[in-house]
């Protein structure tokens, strides 16, 4: 399997954190890859000859675009031979800047999105994330309001309530509920709980603090052992010592 990453322009590193490029040959062992509850979306094109499937009931057709919103819960994708898949994950909040869309409709969801332009630009070569900035650099059209939010609380490594988030970002809790509902497809509360876990995922990944899940939890923001595996269970369907460094979708 080969599965390169490519940084946009500095002027869209906010909104997007990366181009990704996923391929396998003939000798991958075709397996179901889990994905875990997560605030960022993606855009993504299977750019082989190949049908996948997502959840095992929606068809992920060759030469279609999809988004994928954000996840509150666990599902999972599959990954066989000879695929191709190209795709663009947008940051938190990062993707209305481009498209005009209603995220709460596709939380949880992978749908089909129409978008000859960028479907044109597609091209398995050396130049294709040049082209992708240039394509999103265009479109880019209006102020993103989510963004600062996002980045005040990935500062604080999702540790933070949402009346303080709030207060920080000058605002009331009201309009910071309606501004993330509009531009996330889900409130606040959720969407730390998501970071938080995030944040312990990737250290049950690399197995920072050895295993050592009471650790982890403090690290993370948990109040405790048993909190952290009520969560990471809630957000990734597995039990914290269940986490391992496998394969992912990106």
């Amino acid at each position: 399997m080969k599965y390169v990453k490519y940084l946009p322009d500095i002027s869209l590193q906010r909104y997007i954190a990366y181009y990704w490029v996923l391929q396998t040959d003939s000798t991958f062992i075709a397996v179901n890859v889990p994905m875990f509850a997560d605030v960022d979306t993606d855009l993504f094109i299977n750019f082989g000859s190949c049908e996948a499937k997502f959840n095992d009931h929606v068809a992920l057709s060759p030469g279609c675009i999809y988004m994928g919103g954000a996840n509150t819960t666990s599902s999972y994708i599959n990954s066989f031979p000879n695929s191709t898949f190209i795709g663009i994950k947008f940051k938190a909040g990062g993707l209305p800047v481009f498209y005009n869309l209603p995220l709460f409709e596709i939380i949880d969801q992978i749908v089909e999105f129409q978008d000859k332009q960028l479907y044109l630009i597609l091209d398995m070569d050396e130049m294709l994330p040049k082209r992708l900035d240039k394509f999103f650099i265009a479109k880019r059209n209006k102020i993103n309001h989510i963004s600062p939010i996002t980045e005040v609380l990935h500062s604080h490594r999702g540790i933070m309530q949402v009346d303080l988030l709030a207060q920080k970002c000058n605002m009331s809790t009201r309009t910071m509920e309606r501004a993330f509902n509009k531009n996330m497809g889900m409130g606040p509360k959720e969407f730390i709980g998501i970071v938080r876990f995030q944040k312990a995922l990737k250290m049950l990944q690399k197995n920072k603090l050895k295993g050592k899940l009471l650790n982890v939890a403090f690290e993370a923001g948990y109040y405790d052992h048993a909190h952290l595996t009520r969560e990471v269970k809630k957000y990734s369907g597995l039990t914290p010592s269940e986490i391992w460094p496998g394969p992912r979708f990106p």
